[in-house]
């Protein structure tokens, strides 16, 4: 595969939300692989992350006039700019995932522009709780105002790069972990190393976890890739995890024993607790994460195999280069 990542060699590419988790990733991969790379975020992003060869611009593309001649000369746009959390109360707080999409094709018609990679989500479909493989033919579900607006989002990238005249391609991350990253598992893993967290029940629920730079890989290859024009990918590892197996992994790297909660007792404090959730308190569980961490959701890559995709992180080294990377940097 590493052959074909050198495709981007040379290739002028933008980057938006580059200053972000996944951003900075795939900004560091572009330019091992030689692409001439551009990151354009809002101006109160943490820029100093961002590597000093590259180009920097600093716009919010809710703004079109921002966006004036940006995207001259660019042959791939990888755009990852976007509100992620599900924290919104309405799918206008998340306007910026549809809107702000719509802005920056528009600003590319004409241009150069190849190829429009669009980060989308795993909750276009939703999470519900089922363990067989989900695919990209799955139609659209979701429960969440920020997966509505990916929807939205989606919907606006097939449509308008069809009337530019140029291709797309979407990626849907799963769960993604890995260097610089922060909510949720930033704090998944700092609770395994206090001992602050517990299996719960059989803890054997499956789940589509992806590595950083598994996702990365996948990406670039996508990109530059003929057979992956106008085609949808789900973004994680080869296979799922259980919960249990991810929980081991890090508590082996800290060699620490992580006890078993009966899910008899957990639910009732889950809901006790989510009374103080709902009045602004921060607390360690409650029904939603709950659900969330006792949740089935497994997603099928075949399609991204066939494209060439094969991953080069087992969950092992993952963890191992994650948790070295926070303890290098003083995360923990």
């Amino acid at each position: 595969m590493e052959t074909e990542l050198k495709r981007v060699n040379g290739k002028r590419v933008l980057v938006t939300g580059g200053c972000g988790f996944i951003g900075i990733n795939l900004v560091q991969e572009l330019l091992r692989h030689g692409a001439n790379v551009t990151v354009l975020d809002l101006p109160d992003s943490d820029w100093s992350r961002i590597p000093k060869k590259v180009k920097r611009i600093s716009a919010d593309i809710m703004n079109r006039a921002d966006l004036k001649g940006y995207t001259d000369g660019i042959e791939v746009i990888y755009h990852l700019a976007a509100r992620t959390d599900i924290d919104g109360k309405s799918l206008d707080a998340y306007e910026v995932n549809y809107e702000g999409t719509k802005n920056l094709i528009k600003e590319a018609d004409g241009g150069s522009v190849k190829r429009f990679v669009f980060y989308s989500t795993q909750l276009v479909v939703g999470l519900f709780n089922e363990t067989r493989f989900i695919d990209e033919t799955e139609p659209y579900r979701t429960k969440t105002h920020y997966g509505l607006s990916k929807i939205e989002g989606e919907k606006v990238v097939i449509a308008e790069c069809k009337k530019q005249g140029f291709e797309y391609t979407i990626i849907r991350p799963t769960s993604v972990y890995g260097p610089w990253g922060e909510a949720p598992y930033k704090a998944f893993f700092q609770a395994i190393k206090a001992r602050r967290y517990f299996h719960i029940g059989k803890a054997n629920n499956l789940v589509s976890w992806v590595y950083v730079k598994n996702l990365v890989d996948m990406t670039i290859l996508t990109s530059t890739s003929k057979h992956s024009a106008n085609e949808i990918y789900f973004g994680n590892d080869f296979h799922p995890y259980t919960m249990r197996e991810i929980v081991n992994t890090v508590a082996g790297y800290y060699k620490v024993q992580i006890s078993t909660i009966p899910n008899i007792v957990i639910t009732p404090i889950a809901y006790i607790l989510g009374i103080g959730k709902a009045v602004g308190l921060n607390v360690p569980i409650y029904p939603f994460r709950l659900k969330n961490i006792k949740a089935n959701y497994c997603y099928d890559i075949q399609k991204s195999v066939l494209a060439g995709y094969r991953p080069r992180y087992e969950l092992g080294d993952g963890i191992q280069e994650t948790l070295d990377w926070y303890e290098q940097h003083g995360q923990f």
